[in-house]
């Protein structure tokens, strides 16, 4: 049940998730041709615990967490105030995908204290709301996924803003291109918080994938353990 609960609760913080995610942090260590994570997955929604979304991300199936599962998540108080979606956004749910991708990959090495845009937006007053928070050391690192570029007013605001917000360390925004990155490298070009990686890198070199920023490159490890 410790495992149905976690499952449902990383679920309900990320609205929904993939059989693919599941499996990577529920039962990573499964051999391929196992179906253990479908199985359970199929008997947590028979017991009215998850839904499937009427939506696809590449044929692959979206589960989230019903009004059962949500009563469940209470009594063991796991819920952190969040309430049930209807549904899985179609408009951003590609990104959705993505910044759980990432949380996979820091919960990977260790950085398991994330708090996800969800959470931040009903316990947290921040001055601009990141698709996620690590919190390590100490101290809260925001995570943003960029997948298309804004403008540069819009991206004035939003660096303005996590440069004063006192509650954040660092920022690390993780592109879809190395273009992307060199466009948000000069928009932020006199803001110290803010470092940027394609995600692509992240996959690629893991803990050892350098950031960019107005000061010397480091890697995420670097960051992540030095913060200043």
């Amino acid at each position: 049940m410790t495992r149905d609960i976690e499952l449902m609760g990383w679920m309900l913080e990320q609205k929904f998730m993939t059989r693919e995610q599941v499996r990577k942090v529920f039962w990573k260590d499964i051999s391929e041709k196992s179906t253990e994570d479908y199985r359970r997955l199929y008997e947590l929604m028979k017991a009215g615990f998850l839904k499937r979304s009427k939506y696809g991300f590449y044929k692959h199936v979206l589960y989230m967490v019903t009004a059962n599962g949500l009563r469940e998540l209470k009594a063991f108080g796991r819920h952190r105030g969040l309430c049930e979606l209807a549904d899985v956004d179609y408009s951003h749910y590609k990104h959705d995908v993505a910044v759980t991708d990432i949380r996979i990959i820091f919960n990977s090495w260790g950085y398991t204290d994330w708090l996800s845009e969800r959470v931040l937006s009903k316990l947290y007053q921040l001055r601009r709301l990141p698709d996620g928070m690590i919190y390590n050391r100490g101290k809260y690192v925001a995570v943003e996924y960029e997948a298309s570029q804004k403008s540069k007013e819009r991206y004035r605001d939003i660096f303005f803003n996590y440069e004063l917000d006192d509650h954040i360390s660092q920022v690390i925004y993780v592109a879809d291109t190395p273009s992307l990155v060199e466009k948000l490298k000069d928009e932020a070009a006199t803001c110290g918080k803010l470092h940027f990686v394609t995600l692509q890198e992240l996959k690629t070199n893991q803990m050892n994938a350098h950031l960019q920023g107005i000061f010397e490159k480091a890697s995420v490890h670097e960051l992540l353990e030095t913060q200043r």
